[in-house]
């Protein structure tokens, strides 16, 4: 029964001395302040979002400031000495 109180009392103490607080001074609210810094991230994240890629007619596509795609096109050397 000991074990039980010295494990149950802090938590009781700690309730007791929120429930006080709450009612005899101004604490904010803290959903407020997770939705306002998640909002806040939301922005952000729109603002500095990597551009999609446009098709060109060509049907090759561009990146995010307008240039190409590098294409890389392995060419096999043919030696003709070697006959």
């Amino acid at each position: 029964m000991g074990c039980l109180l010295r494990r149950l009392f802090p938590f009781l103490v700690g309730t007791a001395v929120g429930v006080y607080a709450a009612q005899n001074y101004k604490v904010p609210n803290i959903r407020h302040l997770a939705d306002r810094g998640a909002d806040a991230a939301r922005r952000y994240e729109e603002a500095y979002r990597k551009k999609p890629a446009v098709m060109d007619d060509d049907g090759s596509s561009t990146g995010a400031r307008g240039r190409k795609k590098k294409v890389v096109q392995q060419v096999d050397n043919i030696d003709d000495d070697e006959e």
